[in-house]
């Protein structure tokens, strides 16, 4: 059924929905999780006719004219100006959490949800999913962890928020732009958390930054920047091997390129040279390690056997 301005009845994110979307149950939302989405508006329109059409056009026309910054080495002045207005208002403000909130998350806007475009009823809709998703992450991946590096923290957005919620806990914050560094250790320092920033590079890795035994990695929205040049990066986790690695990041090869808003979506990505490759990566270290893994088996079982001919036995 559709109403006068071409948009489908209104929709809301239900608790089901949430579940659905992180790849869970609702029995495995937390408390805590349900209290924020009650708490706030999950209510939007579906766009259709000429108010979708409007929408993806002027994607696909600012994609066209190459309006947007590179991911890439070249863009790290624009990080550090970008984080240095984070840790100027937050300092400014007595540290003020919310002045944490990178720029880039604008009101607002239309949002993409099960491959269309929708309206949200509150402005906030977008940074308030985002809480609910990075609450139940944290809870459900990092209640064990002894130590967290979060490398690629920009603001120190997230890790305000995990150390909140565990304070006795050990956190490393790296990023390639001061400013990053100076709002980590300044959230250290002024809550008593036992939290350290790092300068850190993806593209060339400070391998003198050891990570701890039982510790966690975490990217969020921060290897995207490296397009497909992640190798180095790659290389020094394998060497590091920490317990456990989360990344939450865009996968292009994820996105169905029959679906008209995931195509713009797959144009968008591969226009700003965002993160590509690492999973089809990941496939074939996992394959080279089970081939090595079956070697080293036959290797064992020859060595046995000649064990066994030396011995007289055959």
């Amino acid at each position: 059924e559709m109403d006068y301005r071409g948009a489908m009845n209104d929709s809301d994110l239900t608790l089901q929905e949430f579940a659905r979307l992180f790849g869970t149950t609702a029995d495995n939302i937390s408390a805590d999780c349900r209290a924020i989405i009650d708490a706030h508006d999950f209510s939007y329109r579906t766009l259709a006719g000429e108010e979708r059409d409007h929408v993806l056009l002027n994607v696909l026309k600012q994609i066209d004219a190459n309006q947007f910054s590179l991911a890439g080495p070249e863009g790290k002045e624009r990080w550090e100006k970008g984080w240095a207005e984070n840790r100027d208002s937050f300092l400014e403000s007595g540290g003020d959490a919310s002045q944490l909130i990178p720029k880039y998350i604008r009101l607002g806007q239309p949002l993409r949800i099960n491959q269309t475009y929708v309206e949200p009823t509150d402005p906030n809709f977008e940074l308030n999913w985002y809480e609910v998703f990075r609450l139940w992450l944290f809870q459900t991946y990092l209640a064990d962890a002894k130590t967290v590096y979060e490398f690629g923290c920009g603001s120190g957005f997230n890790l305000a928020v995990l150390a909140q919620l565990y304070p006795d806990k050990r956190y490393f914050g790296l990023d390639w732009a001061s400013p990053s560094v100076d709002i980590v250790n300044e959230l250290g320092i002024s809550r008593g958390w036992d939290m350290h920033g790092h300068l850190f590079d993806f593209f060339s890795p400070d391998r003198s930054v050891r990570i701890e035994e039982n510790s966690t990695v975490l990217t969020i929205g921060a290897l995207e920047q490296t397009g497909a040049d992640y190798e180095e990066f790659l290389q020094y986790l394998l060497e590091a091997s920490p317990s456990l690695c989360i990344n939450i990041e865009p996968i292009v090869e994820w996105y169905e390129g029959d679906n008209l808003v995931d195509y713009a979506a797959i144009q968008f990505h591969l226009n700003r040279n965002y993160w590509r490759g690492f999973h089809a990566r990941l496939k074939e270290l996992e394959q080279q390690n089970s081939r090595l893994k079956r070697l080293l088996a036959d290797a064992e079982l020859d060595k046995a056997i000649l064990k066994e001919a030396a011995s007289g036995n055959f």
